[in-house]
């Protein structure tokens, strides 16, 4: 397979026994569906699991793909649902390991502690969010999705979507006004 073909070609490939073509997609969405996932469930670990099952799904279901959205929004919503199905089952609470996979900065200590100080009471404020502000949050801001992409991957209208996202950001301020952070 070309590096140009599209995703929905990819996957068609990969349902006629391309295994390359699966590798393709994964190197395309893996790092974004992480992203999504950790965000969501506020740890590394259970976002590989939820990514890892969500490829699974693919693995076993891309048959049924049936291109009424793009493999791009048919991805992320699997994914989302892989998170949920992972609350649901080990009632995850979120905590601060993110923090734990940082890179070293060439910041100064002092400011190096300041703003992982930041990060983590802005990971913690967004777990207080509930569960659809906090996926509408992410897919806009974290994933940088239009408002009618991120509507269409939560299945929901736009001004659904953008009165979701309004309240969240309105939430969102309160908490971290109510932590000094600015």
């Amino acid at each position: 397979m070309a590096q140009k073909d599209t995703d929905e070609q990819l996957l068609r490939a990969f349902v006629k026994g391309d295994r390359d073509a699966l590798a393709q997609l994964a190197g395309r969405y893996e790092a974004q569906l992480l992203g999504l996932a950790s965000g969501l469930l506020g740890s590394q670990t259970p976002a590989c699991d939820a990514v890892q099952n969500a490829w699974v799904r693919v693995i076993r279901h891309g048959s049924t793909f049936n291109g009424s959205s793009s493999f791009k929004t048919w991805m992320y919503r699997i994914t989302i649902n892989c998170c949920r199905d992972l609350q649901a089952k080990r009632k995850i609470k979120q905590d601060d390991e993110t923090l734990k996979n940082e890179t070293d900065s060439k910041q100064s200590p002092e400011q190096d502690l300041l703003n992982r100080e930041r990060k983590q009471v802005l990971h913690q404020s967004i777990s207080k969010l509930n569960q659809a502000k906090r996926e509408t949050l992410l897919l806009c801001y974290h994933d940088s999705m239009t408002h009618e992409k991120a509507a269409e991957v939560l299945d929901i209208p736009v001004g659904t979507l953008k009165s979701r996202l309004n309240a969240a950001l309105n939430e969102l301020r309160k908490l971290l006004a109510e932590d000094n952070i600015s």
